[in-house]
């Protein structure tokens, strides 16, 4: 089915959350596994998904290879090391290496999708081909550290070191750190919006970085988690076709290998897991916003009422909702990539083009 502007912002609602007495916490069986059990179906499925986006990657038009992956430190957090969290990066196939292009093109810094438990960035292969093609940017998708052997908040952290250390090298890729841009898939949307959030006040969490943030000129977001205060089976409910939605069997893996320790859902409100609340004065700072949802996802609904919320604090924010389509509809399964992707990786450029070309 066709993609669409979506001009029905709020039509999909959520039930506000009750008092602790009216309203249970879901229980997830999946939380009293021991950990050495959800690694191996953790590994178990980042080995299926490995070889799907390979074969996929091949299929003809074959996705462009990364021109390089270069390491990072950690500094963030408790899982301090050195070379920790590994970026790949795709550069344009034009690049000349014209000392008068110096400095003059956008960087797109993206997140993988997976659940937080697995994906690798190359996984956005076609992505990254699709924005060094229309915007001749310079590439980053960042390999985070994942669950659940690096639970919350491990995966933020080292997301928000990629952003600041990756602008770091921005000369050495003839980056304008002026036309950065953020995007990511699923669990790397939410890493996207939440690395942005930490980023506008890094004290909040004790966090020190070694010079001030960089300024972000937009963020891409594709079917991201928004809201970890609403527990899974409410998520379903506001699907049309919950039977399309993630299993409860993948979900409930998901969250017991992140949300480590458990959390009750009243505690998940930290911006750094749930993005979609940020208070107001971040939300006031919000850049530009292009939000890509699916029509058959259970996270449609808090996509939708994440707009809502922002653009009635006046905040640019641009809402497509692909008809007829599931959770990471543009990955792997089927193999051969759909016309509905091309259509919306196309939308998504336009809107960095905007962006940019609004801050020349």
């Amino acid at each position: 089915m066709a993609s669409h502007a979506d001009d029905r912002i709020g039509s999909t609602t959520i039930p506000s959350v009750g008092p602790h007495d009216v309203e249970e916490d879901y229980v997830n069986p999946a939380e009293k596994s021991p950990r050495w059990l959800l690694s191996a179906h953790a590994f178990a499925l980042r080995t299926a998904a490995s070889l799907a986006f390979k074969l996929t990657n091949s299929s003809d038009p074959a996705a462009p290879s990364a021109t390089e992956t270069i390491w990072l430190d950690s500094t963030l957090g408790q899982w301090q090391g050195e070379q920790k969290i590994s970026v790949d990066i795709w550069m344009p196939a034009q690049d000349s290496g014209d000392p008068e292009r110096k400095g003059r093109r956008p960087a797109i810094i993206n997140f993988h999708g997976g659940g937080f438990i697995l994906g690798q960035g190359t996984d956005d292969s076609r992505w990254a081909g699709t924005l060094t093609g229309g915007l001749d940017a310079v590439v980053f998708s960042v390999n985070y550290r994942l669950a659940p052997g690096y639970s919350f908040p491990t995966p933020v952290e080292d997301c928000v070191e990629a952003v600041v250390k990756i602008l770091d090298v921005a000369e050495k890729y003839s980056v304008d750190t002026s036309q950065v841009i953020l995007s990511g898939f699923s669990a790397g949307g939410t890493l996207a919006l939440s690395s942005w959030a930490v980023l506008q006040d890094p004290k909040r969490w004790e966090y020190k970085l070694p010079h001030p943030a960089p300024q972000i000129a937009g963020i891409v977001l594709y079917y991201p988690l928004l809201d970890w205060t609403i527990d899974r089976p409410r998520k379903r409910l506001t699907c049309p076709r919950p039977d399309l939605t993630l299993p409860s069997t993948l979900t409930d893996l998901i969250d017991a290998s992140y949300l480590h320790p458990v959390l009750p859902r009243r505690e998940r409100d930290d911006q750094r897991l749930s993005p979609g609340l940020m208070p107001d004065a971040i939300l006031d700072r919000l850049p530009p916003v292009h939000l890509c949802l699916c029509e058959y996802d259970m996270l449609l609904a808090e996509g939708q009422a994440f707009a809502q919320r922002a653009r009635a604090r006046g905040k640019s924010i641009n809402v497509r909702v692909v008809g007829g389509e599931k959770h990471a509809w543009d990955k792997p399964p089927p193999m051969a990539p759909k016309e509905s992707v091309e259509v919306e990786y196309g939308e998504a450029v336009e809107a960095i083009k905007a962006w940019l070309d609004s801050r020349e």
